[in-house]
């Protein structure tokens, strides 16, 4: 099998439109997978090196909140809080799974790829919209639970803009496959002017998205992928930092610090309320490996949930995968690292290299193969029940090259009391038919947000909407 398909995990893809109701009862069919903790949580792995209290960069004053929003109190309790299912029957999402007491309809239609969402302090939502390079600001000023074709403003149009968005101390970011602009922003409708540069230089080719995250020091984080499938080394494969000084004047892809390196395609980012960095990376395609039962891509390797907690620490990519589900009497459990096929024999990598932790840091949570993660926020509360507050809320875009087709789904991952996570993830949005995708589905998930009132909102690429989930209580 060919060693491509860089472009299948991340780009906008499949799915024929359908009709039909709209699903708002029990999850649908083709959940998630079993057993996708790692090892290193059930195992006696040493994660010491990623407890929140090692965190490299000191004290952090707040979580990331970007340039003052301000969310409604929570009002969550047992039985959930506010009625935030203010759709019109008529946008009602067909086919849409979810748990009980869960809605979905379609909040925004007819944009061009979106692709990364960020509300700003007004409530309003900016997406961008991939292949049109454009950013657009949409919002419900005539209070009918959707954004109207007339409720939207242009941004911006730049060329190449295709993922990344963020929101810092007076200014909007976005990035294209080679740079990191901003422009002067504190919340209005107004078209923006010339950008200024803040990062130029980025490597271009593969993986094309650029994800943008500030910490609540103001430090700026570039997630960069991989150039192919499986790089000859890990160079390209990296989240890059800069201190918020550098961003004035302008800086390069070298100037910046390697934050962490060895995610073949960490697309999603966040930071939780202990400041701490997570991140969601997209496996490699297409494995074979004899030893384990040749071909074994349909389960592996895990699409990981990565804490990082100490800077400059390497996680696997290209030498080392991550297990998801291998053959009985074979397989040593999710999470566990196996040496990649084209590097077993160099002389340096093998199983017992990749095992250990001080080369390489396990992930914390293994997920499906294939599922395609590519955004992860943490849910603080407002709408939903309180046992979803301090949860993961993680978009599956969905498999390219997977017999069935997996993902294109939201879930969400419960949190203990320690801040790691306590279980496997959790459907909250899927295809209410049979299996993961199908004629009915067009949605491929990518960007989450959420709304003034605790709602959640979801870009889909292939469909071109903005997908709104709100709780009716029950």
């Amino acid at each position: 099998m060919s060693s491509g398909g860089v472009a299948g995990k991340g780009g906008a893809s499949g799915g024929n439109t359908g009709t039909g109701g709209a699903g708002t009862g029990g999850i649908g069919a083709g959940g998630i997978g079993t057993g996708g903790r790692s090892p290193a949580l059930d195992a006696g792995v040493d994660l010491s090196h990623i407890d929140g209290s090692s965190l490299d960069s000191g004290p952090v004053d707040a979580p990331l909140v970007p340039d003052a929003r301000v969310d409604v109190p929570v009002v969550d309790g047992a039985a959930g809080g506010r009625n935030t299912c203010v759709g019109p029957a008529s946008a009602a999402l067909a086919n849409a799974g979810l748990p009980t007491g869960y809605c979905a309809w379609t909040w925004a239609s007819g944009l061009t790829n979106p692709r990364g969402i960020m509300r700003n302090a007004n409530g309003d939502l900016l997406v961008v919209e991939q292949n049109a390079g454009r950013i657009t600001l949409l919002y419900d000023d005539n209070g009918n639970g959707v954004s109207d074709t007339n409720e939207r403003v242009t941004l911006t149009t730049t060329s190449g803009l295709n993922h990344g968005i963020a929101m810092q101390g007076g200014y909007l970011y976005a990035s294209s496959e080679s740079t990191v602009y901003r422009w002067p922003y504190t919340g209005g409708r107004q078209a923006l002017g010339t950008p200024q540069t803040v990062v130029s230089g980025l490597p271009t080719g593969g993986h094309s998205t650029r994800t943008l995250l500030f910490d609540g020091q103001g430090r700026l984080y570039v997630a960069i992928g991989s150039g192919s499938n499986v790089d000859s080394d890990s160079s390209r494969a990296r989240i890059i930092r800069y201190a918020a000084t550098a961003l004035a004047g302008g800086a390069t892809y070298a100037q910046g610090e390697v934050f962490a390196e060895g995610m073949r395609n960490e697309v999603g980012i966040t930071v939780d309320s202990q400041g701490r960095v997570w991140g969601v990376e997209n496996g490699r395609d297409d494995l074979n490996r004899a030893d384990l039962g040749g071909d074994i891509h349909n389960d592996n390797p895990a699409e990981e949930l990565n804490l990082f907690a100490t800077s400059g620490r390497f996680y696997g990519y290209p030498y080392c995968w991550s297990e998801f589900l291998l053959p009985a009497g074979v397989g040593m459990g999710p999470g566990t690292q196996w040496v990649d096929p084209q590097f077993t024999g160099d002389g340096t990598h093998t199983d017992a290299w990749c095992r250990d932790t001080a080369n390489v840091v396990p992930p914390v949570l293994s997920m499906q193969a294939h599922s395609a993660p590519l955004d992860i926020k943490f849910y603080g509360g407002g709408a939903f029940p309180a046992d979803m507050t301090g949860r993961a809320i993680i978009s599956f875009h969905g498999s390219w090259d997977r017999t069935a087709a997996t993902g294109y789904k939201v879930v969400s991952v419960p949190f203990g009391a320690n801040g790691m996570p306590s279980g496997d993830p959790v459907p909250l949005l899927e295809y209410s038919g049979a299996g993961d995708t199908g004629s009915g589905w067009p949605h491929r998930p990518v960007g989450i947000d959420t709304g003034v009132d605790g709602r959640l909102f979801v870009s889909s690429d292939a469909s071109g909407i903005i997908i709104a989930i709100g709780y009716k209580g029950g």
